[in-house]
C-alpha cells in the first residue's frame, strides 16, 4: 500500500518546464495571432507598414486602454466585472482638468484626478463587497452616475487645460523608436504580474475567484479584498485618464471614452482571464492589448466602417469567452480523469 501511495503522489508532482506545453500555451497562441495580424498588415499596406513611425503609432493607439486592462484583470479574477471604468476614467479626467482651471498646481491636480478615480472605485467596492449587490448591476448604475455628473458639470464644453506631460506620455518615443507609453505599460504590467502571480494578495484573489466561501473559512477577509480590488480598478482608471487625455491631444469632453470598458473586458478575456474568476495570468492580457491595437489599426487601414469594427470587437469577445469556457471544461475533464486514475490505483 505504501508503494501505491508513492505512485499516487508522483501523479501530482511538478514536472518542470516543458517546451512543447509552453509552445501550446494560450500566451504563445496570442503571440502567434499577433504575428498573423502583423503579416496581414504587411500584405495589405506594405508601403505604410515599413514607413518610419507606423509601428509606433499603432502601439500608441492601443495604450490608452492598457491601464484599464490591468485593473480589469484583478476584478475578473474575483469573478466580478466593472463596466463603469470608462466613466470613471472621464470623471478622473474632469477632476484634473477642473483643478487646473482653478489654478491648482500641476502635481496636486494630477493627484486629485487619481484620487477621484480611487473614490469611484471605493463606492463600487463598498456596494459590491459590503452591501452584497451584484458587481454588474452596481457598475452599470455607477457608470451612468459618474458620466451623468460629468455631463452636468461640463455640459457641451471641453476641458483643455491639462499637464503637458500627458501628451508626451502618449506620443513620445524614446530614442525616436520605442513608444514611451509602451514602456510605462510594460512597467505597470511587470508590477501586476508580481501582484497577482507572486504575492500573497494575488493568491487571495485566485482563492476567492475559485470559491469565495472557502476563502472566507481560510481566514481571508473577502469583503476587504474585494474593496481593495475595486479601489485599484479606480486608480487604474485614473491612470488611464492620463493616457486617454494625452491621446486626445490634451482635451476631454463628457461624450468621450464610451465603449472603452468593453475593450478592456474583451482584451482581458482574449488574454485568457476567465470571466468565472480564479483563472488567468497577466501575461496574456498584455499581449492581447497589442493584438487589439494592431487589429483595430489594420481594420481602419482596410477602410472598414467604425461600427463594423465594434462588431468585430464584439465577435472577438464572444469567441474569446467560448474558448475560455472550452478550456475550463477541458481542464475539468482532465482533473476528473486524473482523479479517476488515482482512485483506480488506490483500489489495486
Amino acid at each position: 500500500m505504501a508503494e501505491n501511495q508513492g505512485n499516487v503522489r508522483d501523479l501530482t508532482a511538478d514536472e518542470g518546464f516543458k517546451l512543447g506545453s509552453f509552445l501550446k500555451s494560450w500566451e504563445m497562441v496570442l503571440v502567434y495571432i499577433l504575428i498573423v495580424v502583423n503579416i496581414t498588415l504587411m500584405a495589405v499596406r506594405p508601403d505604410l507598414y515599413f514607413t518610419s513611425g507606423t509601428l509606433q503609432s499603432i502601439i500608441q493607439s492601443g495604450m490608452d486602454v492598457s491601464p484599464l486592462v490591468l485593473g480589469m484583470v484583478l476584478v475578473l479574477m474575483l469573478g466580478d466585472i466593472d463596466v463603469s471604468c470608462a466613466s470613471v476614467m472621464i470623471f478622473a479626467s474632469m477632476c484634473t482638468g477642473l483643478s487646473m482651471d482653478q489654478g491648482i498646481p500641476m502635481i496636486p491636480s494630477v493627484i486629485i484626478g487619481l484620487l477621484g478615480g480611487v473614490f469611484c472605485g471605493f463606492i463600487n467596492g463598498l456596494l459590491v463587497a459590503y452591501v452584497g449587490m451584484p458587481a454588474v448591476i452596481v457598475t452599470i448604475a455607477s457608470s451612468m452616475l459618474f458620466r451623468g455628473i460629468v455631463e452636468i458639470i461640463l455640459n457641451v464644453n471641453s476641458l483643455k487645460n491639462f499637464p503637458a506631460f500627458y501628451v508626451n506620455i502618449s506620443w513620445d518615443n524614446l530614442g525616436g523608436v520605442f513608444p514611451l507609453s509602451l514602456l510605462i505599460f510594460l512597467i505597470m504590467g511587470a508590477f501586476f504580474v508580481y501582484l497577482l502571480q507572486k504575492s500573497r494578495f494575488g493568491r487571495k484573489l485566485y482563492i476567492i475567484g475559485n470559491n469565495a466561501t472557502c476563502g472566507q473559512y481560510s481566514g481571508i477577509d473577502v469583503k476587504k479584498t474585494k474593496l481593495i480590488v475595486f479601489m485599484i480598478m479606480g486608480l487604474m482608471s485614473g491612470i488611464a485618464s492620463i493616457f486617454f487625455v494625452g491621446r486626445m491631444g490634451g482635451s476631454v469632453s463628457s461624450s468621450m471614452g464610451t465603449g472603452y470598458e468593453m475593450n478592456a473586458i474583451a482584451t482581458c478575456v482574449l488574454g485568457g482571464v476567465s470571466t468565472n474568476g480564479g483563472k488567468g495570468k497577466v501575461y496574456g492580457p498584455i499581449i492581447a492589448t497589442l493584438i487589439m491595437a494592431f487589429l483595430t489599426y489594420t481594420l481602419g487601414l482596410m477602410n472598414i466602417d467604425a461600427n463594423i469594427r465594434k462588431i468585430v470587437t464584439g465577435i472577438v469577445l464572444i469567441i474569446a469567452i467560448l474558448i475560455s469556457n472550452f478550456r475550463d471544461a477541458s481542464d475539468a475533464r482532465k482533473k476528473s480523469l486524473a482523479a479517476a486514475s488515482v482512485r483506480t490505483q488506490e483500489a489495486k
